[in-house]
């Protein structure tokens, strides 16, 4: 008798187990937050501002090449005010463009955490309305925690149109 309830709870938990399908979706979100329509109107955004950054820290490094080129041919000492007038200049220049560079940096992470939060939260809403239990990013090729996948399982098109 002590042989069947063993028996008898393997079958029963094997039952259980065999009748909880579980579906599994793979999306590749590095694709989606290149190929979104809203991510390529972001990128151009961005990259209009950084051309406009770029002129205008182009516009100061000519002028200020054109100072130095002025003072030296003026033959002016180094302790001179034009000399110091120059310094400050170059420090400014410097300033503006490590103040760019991290204006520009930020922009970029907020737009990338904006874009990133959207895809997400599209991904999420679609494996609920789908009964879908687990997704997994499949971004990194060969690194990421995708291996293998079939194509019939990629979500990635489906997200992609909802998005645009």
């Amino acid at each position: 008798m002590s042989y069947k309830l063993p028996l008898f709870l393997s079958l029963f938990l094997y039952v259980s187990v065999a009748q909880a399908e579980i579906k599994i979706a793979t999306v590749d979100v590095g694709r989606i937050l290149n190929e979104s329509s809203e991510a390529a109107a972001k990128k151009k955004e961005l990259d209009a501002i950084s051309q406009e950054a770029k002129k205008k820290a182009d516009d100061k490094r000519k002028s200020l090449q054109a100072l130095e080129a002025k003072l030296k041919a003026k033959q002016v000492t180094e302790d001179s005010k034009e000399a110091e007038g120059f310094r400050n200049e170059a420090r400014d220049y410097a300033r503006f463009v490590k103040d760019t560079e991290d204006d520009l940096k930020k922009r970029f992470l907020k737009l990338n955490k904006d874009i990133t939060d959207k895809a997400l939260a599209r991904i999420q809403d679609y494996a609920k309305s789908n009964k879908i239990d687990l997704v997994l990013d499949k971004s990194e090729k060969y690194r990421g925690p995708v291996l293998f996948g079939l194509p019939s399982v990629d979500i990635t098109d489906q997200i992609l149109h909802q998005m645009n």
